[in-house]
């Protein structure tokens, strides 16, 4: 039985290419590659409802190299679109070798995604791949592609950002429950970029930052950042996601958490109480009130 390694979002086409191949006799595993830009719980979940297994694999070493100098560029902020596709068909190329699967699997459509899923992104996609020949796009299926290793698997060539026919498709399947088609990468946001973009100037560039970042506002310093928790979510958030940071709040316990990344100085240090407290139920004016914690 041929094997494939299925590059797996937990979206309709995703899933619905996945039990495609499964229809066509193929041994599919589901792989989710993770970083805190788009974590795992969601292609889990929508997974698990689906009767599908997905293996996790953290990235995030490679990707925050990635992500400081793509190639291709980003797209409207800073989701370096092409660049990270072609790396995770690349990172499942390599378990391809490793574990002898006979080809990678993605539920790509052409011209769905106004940058990576046009003709010219698919192009550029390919002149990063370490290999084309064993890349099957389950949905959205290259003319040239004739291969002993694709034979049985249904013809199918999807265009265009409706998906008219994938939802009918789903229902002929009973597939009823899939992730909505946006909001999967934390970078397509504009705010959370922005934040991102801050962690990357100052080279703060630890994993657990960009899951802090999440969880509140962003204030840039000289030598520093700091996060402030919006609400009390946030503030246990970011203080179980704490190690060795200075955090502060105002000494009641009500108002809001400020975890620094880096080093403030003395003045920047009374802005920033003076921030937390603008942000504090009972407004004061006396700094002292804001405490280390």
């Amino acid at each position: 039985m041929r094997r494939a390694l299925h590059l797996f979002s937990g979206g309709l086409d995703s899933i619905l290419s996945y039990k495609i191949l499964q229809e066509s006799n193929i041994d599919v595993e589901a792989v989710y590659f993770e970083t805190p830009f788009f974590p795992s719980a969601g292609a889990v979940e929508f997974g698990r409802l689906n009767g599908i297994k997905v293996r996790i694999i953290n990235i995030f070493p490679e990707y925050i190299n990635l992500i400081k100098s793509p190639k291709y560029g980003y797209g409207k902020n800073l989701n370096p679109c092409i660049d990270c596709h072609a790396m995770m068909i690349n990172r499942a190329l390599k378990i391809l070798e490793e574990e002898n699967f006979d080809f990678v699997s993605t539920g790509e459509v052409l011209g769905q995604r106004p940058m990576s899923q046009t003709k010219g992104g698919f192009k550029k996609q390919e002149t990063l791949l370490e290999r084309r020949d064993v890349v099957f796009r389950v949905l959205s299926q290259d003319d040239s592609i004739n291969k002993e290793i694709y034979k049985g698997i249904p013809k199918i060539r999807i265009i265009g950002r409706e998906r008219i026919i994938q939802i009918q498709m789903a229902k002929e399947r009973g597939i009823t429950k899939y992730q909505t088609p946006s909001g999967g990468c934390y970078l397509t946001y504009k705010e959370y970029s922005a934040k991102a973009r801050g962690l990357l100037k100052k080279n703060f560039l630890e994993e657990r930052y960009f899951y802090m970042i999440k969880r509140g506002r962003f204030v840039e310093f000289e030598n520093a950042v700091a996060v402030i928790g919006r609400d009390e979510f946030d503030n246990t958030a970011l203080l179980e996601m704490r190690q060795n940071e200075d955090a502060l709040q105002i000494e009641s316990g009500k108002g809001p958490v400020s975890l620094i990344i880096g080093r403030l100085n003395e003045i920047e240090k009374d802005r920033l109480k003076e921030i937390l407290l603008s942000y504090s139920k009972k407004r004061s004016d006396e700094k002292d009130l804001i405490c280390s914690i």
